[in-house]
């Protein structure tokens, strides 16, 4: 396993198994292996949101902004970057999103990556929530938290 840094502490590179895969802020690392609480997993079985697969191999970086929403709730974009093998943007790649909690902008519709490979949605929620992203065909989790109350 081979992990690199980019954006400062913002975002992490992990090469696994020849997959590689980018973790922006507020976003989890994909992989393959256990996860931990906070990470986005591939998952296995059927695809629970299904989009047209993508013909070459897709590098997903997927996040939050803001990473963690306000204790009562709120509004975050969730942004999603792909690039394929070498770097190059990934355009026409079909990505679909649902939440465990709250309300997203595409209501669960196809969104399509534009000319630079990027595509977004934006969550509405008063709870934490698990976004699950399918792009190009590979399912994905990340946990949109809801950041701690202030102490008194």
């Amino acid at each position: 396993m081979r992990v690199a840094r980019d954006r400062g502490a913002a975002a992490v590179v992990i090469m696994l198994g020849g997959a590689l895969a980018l973790a922006g802020a507020g976003c989890s690392v994909f992989h393959h292996a256990p996860a931990a609480p906070n990470a986005g997993t591939p998952e296995s079985g059927p695809a629970p949101l299904p989009v047209e697969k993508a013909p070459e191999d897709v590098i997903v970086a997927a996040w939050a902004e803001p990473a963690r929403l306000p204790p009562a709730g709120g509004q975050a974009q969730i942004l999603v970057r792909l690039q394929k093998r070498g770097g190059a943007p990934y355009p026409g790649v079909q990505v679909r999103l649902q939440t465990s909690a709250g309300t997203l902008y595409s209501g669960g519709h196809v969104l399509v990556s534009d000319s630079s490979g990027h595509t977004r949605d934006r969550l509405t929620t008063l709870k934490a929530a698990a976004i699950t992203l399918n792009a190009g065909g590979t399912v994905y989790r990340f946990r949109v938290p809801l950041a701690a109350p202030p102490s008194s």
